[in-house]
């Protein structure tokens, strides 16, 4: 049922088994706080697709609100990937 909750135990893998994916190939969907789970292509691109757009648009908003300029970003950035390569 849409909207239902449903438990499901792993194995000492981290494996989950969803009886209706049985034999399928599924898609998985990182959300940051969870997975989303499909076996339809299509469905997993566009709920990628969303989740990408909705993480850029709360980092925008969390930057205008710290008030960081752009040239700072990338100053940050810059500096952690040179010391991330030495």
């Amino acid at each position: 049922m849409i909207g239902q909750i449903l438990i499901r135990n792993t194995d000492e893998k981290g494996r989950i088994v969803i009886s209706e994916f049985k034999k399928k190939e599924v898609y998985l969907v990182d959300l940051g706080s969870g997975y989303f789970i499909t076996d339809k292509k299509d469905v997993a691109e566009k709920v990628a697709e969303k989740a990408s757009n909705a993480f850029e648009e709360e980092f925008l908003k969390t930057v205008e609100e710290i008030s960081i300029v752009p040239e700072e970003i990338d100053q940050i950035v810059n500096k952690e990937i040179s010391r991330k390569v030495t």
